[in-house]
């Protein structure tokens, strides 16, 4: 009970100190994180979700190692927020970093997974340590592949682009949208005569519009043939508009 009446006064000093961190006292800020890094380890799943919470508003670095540590946390709301206060500390994208992205992106609940994408959209991880999260794009699970599709979404994914056209072809129409979405984003002309083919050949309305829509992003007359094409003869409406 102690500890969560602490907690609690601790949280409203908090988000004093993230609106006016300059205005505190150094030894005041220092005793809060100390005093907070302590509650990672609570046994109230509560009062270690509000206690990364608060470290990721204050924004010290001395927050990520610990923090780091709550990938394999027993709550869910733990693990979002330790993913959501990742993003707001903007560390150095490192190994282990990666390492808690990816392990949220695999995770069963939706939010967490959802928290890792904003995460990696602000933390920036270059496309080297992107690999593993390039190897989700193979996981058996379809809300898995969705969230890496996601992610890869949000950052420079261009080195990728060969294993995100290699799964071009996902049985799942909203990840082969994403796809579509990412290689254009990403991969600039030389991407176009994929994406005309799947302008041509997808079954899904949503993937060709996406289609149609990167390509409106391209020059070259090759994409304004195929946009053509699909003004023309694509039996779905929504296509036909996106393209014209």
């Amino acid at each position: 009970m102690i500890s969560r009446i602490i907690v609690c006064s601790v949280a409203l000093s908090v988000l004093c100190l993230a609106g006016c961190v300059q205005d505190s006292p150094p030894s005041s800020r220092e005793r809060t994180v100390s005093l907070l890094l302590e509650l990672l380890i609570d046994q109230a799943p509560e009062m270690r979700r509000t206690a990364v919470e608060s470290l990721g508003k204050i924004g010290d670095p001395q927050a990520v190692d610990s923090i780091l540590r709550l990938k394999h946390d027993s709550a869910a709301m733990v693990r979002e927020a330790s993913v959501l206060a990742m993003g707001r500390l903007k560390p150095t994208a490192t190994e282990g970093v990666v390492a808690l992205l990816r392990r949220a992106l695999e995770d069963p609940v939706e939010s967490v997974r959802q928290a890792a994408v904003v995460a990696i959209g602000e933390i920036e991880p270059g496309p080297q340590l992107l690999q593993p999260v390039v190897g989700l794009l193979r996981s058996s699970d379809a809300t898995i592949r969705r969230a890496a599709v996601l992610a890869l979404l949000q950052v420079d994914s261009s080195q990728s682009i060969p294993a995100l056209v290699a799964a071009g072809r996902d049985s799942d129409a909203e990840i082969r949208q994403g796809i579509v979405a990412a290689v254009g984003e990403w991969g600039g002309a030389t991407a176009s005569p994929w994406i005309r083919e799947r302008l041509i050949e997808d079954p899904s309305p949503g993937v060709r519009a996406e289609a149609a829509y990167r390509l409106g992003m391209l020059s070259g007359p090759e994409a304004r043939d195929a946009l053509n094409t699909a003004i023309a003869k694509d039996p779905d409406s929504g296509v036909r508009r996106w393209a014209k």
